[in-house]
C-alpha cells in the first residue's frame, strides 16, 4: 500500500513539491548523537530524470521532532545534509534538481527538540534516469526559397515534450537557440533566411521537466540562390514612337518570367514597366527623340528575383529629321529661285514657307531640293524657310529664314 502511495505521489512532481516537500535545507545548530532515538531503516525511493522521491515508515509515536536527509555521489563521496524535515508526521520527501543518469546514496536520521540525532539509518543507492537518447533521424531540406526546413523522426521516449532548435554559421564557434517546437509528435521546423544563406543546425529533445538530450548530428544546409543576373541588354534608338529591348536569356531551369523596369529621368527611381516571358519587349513611347533608361531582372517559379543590374541601358525613339539649309534665294525674271541642301539623308519631300506681301504662302509636296516661286510679285520683299519630311511623316524644324536677293 505504501509503495502504491509513493507511486501516486511521483505521478505529479508539481504536486509533490507543494504537498510532500515541506523540508528546509538547514544545518542543525547542535549535533549530538542519541543512541535511543529511532533509526530510519525502511527507506523506499523512486526516481526520474532529475528527482528522487522518498517514503518511510511513520514514527508518529516516537519522541522526535523530524528527520535529516543526507546524500552522497561519485562527485561528492562524503555524505552531506541536504534536507531538514521538521514535521515528524511527514513521511514523503522529494530531492530535486539532480543530474540525470547519476548514482546517489541516501541515508536518514531522526532528531529531537534538543538537537540530538539518531544513529545512521539504512543507506540506499538509487540512480536518476538517463537523459533521452539523441534523435535517431534528422534531415535538412536544402535549396528552398528564403527558408531552410528541418525534419526529424519523433522521439520514442514518452518523457519528451518539445524539441530545441539551434543553428550557427560555419565560422561561428557556438550554436545559438533559435526555436522550440512543442509536442513530442511534432517533426519539423522552418527557418526563414535570406537567399543563398548557409547554416549549420542541430536538434535536441526536451523532457517535461526540462532535461535536454544530447544534440543530434550537425546538419549543413543552404537556401536557394537568386536567379542569375540579366546580361547584354540592348535598346533601340532609331525607331519611330517605340523602343525595342532585347537581352540574353540565361539557361535556368526554374525560370518563370522577366521584369522590365524603366525611368524617363536620372532623378526618378526605376518603376516596374512590364512582365514578359520573352527575351524582348516593345515599349511604345510617344514623341520624337524621347529617351528612357531600362533594367531587366529574372523571376523564378518560387518568386525569387535576380539582382537588379547596377548599370542601366538607354533607349531612344527616332528624332526629327535635320533641318535643311537654304543655299540660294535669288530674284530672277521668271520668279524667285530657291535651292537647299539636306543635313541628313532622311527627307523624302519638303515644304517651303514664304513670308511677305499681302499673304504668306506654303508650297507642299516638293520632291526636289529646288523651287521656282513664279507667284512672287515684283518689288515685294520675301523671305523663305524649308522643312524636311521623312518617310514616316516626321517634320524637321524649319531652316533658317533667308530673304530673296537680286
Amino acid at each position: 500500500m505504501r509503495q502504491f502511495h509513493l507511486s501516486i505521489c511521483l505521478a505529479s512532481l508539481t504536486l509533490l513539491f507543494s504537498a510532500c516537500s515541506v523540508a528546509e535545507l538547514t544545518t542543525p545548530k547542535q549535533m549530538q548523537l542519541n543512541e535511543i532515538l529511532p533509526k530510519v531503516q525502511n527507506l523506499k525511493s523512486i526516481s526520474d530524470l532529475s528527482n528522487v522521491a522518498f517514503e518511510w515508515e511513520p514514527l508518529y509515536g516516537e519522541n522526535i521532532q523530524g528527520f535529516y536527509l543526507y546524500r552522497s555521489s561519485e562527485k561528492e563521496p562524503q555524505m552531506k545534509l541536504v534536507a531538514t524535515i521538521k514535521d515528524k508526521f511527514q513521511t514523503h520527501y522529494v530531492d530535486t534538481k539532480l543530474e540525470s543518469g547519476t548514482k546517489y546514496q541516501y541515508m536518514m536520521k531522526t532528531f529531537n527538540e534538543q538537537g540530538h540525532f539518531s544513529e545512521e539509518g539504512q543507506v540506499i543507492e538509487i540512480a536518476t534516469q538517463p537523459r533521452p537518447e539523441p534523435l535517431a533521424f534528422v534531415q535538412a531540406i536544402t535549396n528552398l526559397p528564403e527558408r531552410i526546413k528541418l525534419i526529424w523522426r519523433p522521439h520514442t521516449d514518452l518523457r519528451v515534450n518539445a524539441y530545441i532548435i539551434e543553428k550557427k554559421r560555419v565560422e561561428d564557434k557556438k550554436f545559438a537557440k533559435i526555436g522550440e517546437v512543442k509536442n513530442r509528435l511534432s517533426a519539423e521546423f522552418i527557418d526563414e533566411v535570406k537567399a543563398n544563406e548557409n547554416f549549420l543546425y542541430r536538434v535536441s529533445a526536451l523532457t517535461f521537466d526540462g532535461i535536454q538530450s544530447e544534440p543530434s548530428e550537425v546538419l549543413n544546409s543552404t537556401s536557394k540562390a537568386l536567379p542569375p543576373e540579366i546580361t547584354h541588354l540592348s535598346a533601340s534608338n532609331d525607331l519611330n514612337g517605340k523602343i525595342i529591348l532585347s537581352w540574353d536569356t540565361p539557361v535556368y531551369e526554374d525560370f518563370s518570367y522577366f521584369k522590365i523596369y524603366a525611368t524617363s529621368s536620372s532623378f526618378l527611381p526605376f518603376t516596374l514597366l512590364a512582365k514578359t516571358d520573352k527575351n524582348n519587349y516593345e515599349d511604345i513611347v510617344q514623341g520624337a527623340g524621347e529617351s528612357k533608361q531600362y533594367k531587366i531582372t529574372m523571376v523564378d517559379k518560387d518568386g525569387l528575383e535576380s539582382p537588379m543590374p547596377k548599370k542601366s541601358v538607354e533607349g531612344k525613339t527616332l528624332g526629327l529629321p535635320a533641318s535643311p539649309s537654304i543655299i540660294l534665294a535669288q530674284i530672277t525674271s521668271e520668279g524667285i529661285v530657291l535651292e537647299w541642301v539636306d543635313n541628313d539623308n532622311r527627307a523624302v519631300e519638303y515644304e517651303v514657307r514664304r513670308y511677305g506681301g499681302e499673304q504668306n504662302a506654303v508650297f507642299k509636296g516638293i520632291k526636289e531640293k529646288r523651287l521656282r516661286d513664279i507667284k512672287a510679285l515684283a518689288g515685294v520683299e520675301y523671305s523663305y524657310e524649308v522643312i524636311g519630311i521623312d518617310e514616316l511623316g516626321q517634320r524637321s524644324a524649319p531652316s533658317s529664314r533667308v530673304k530673296a536677293a537680286q
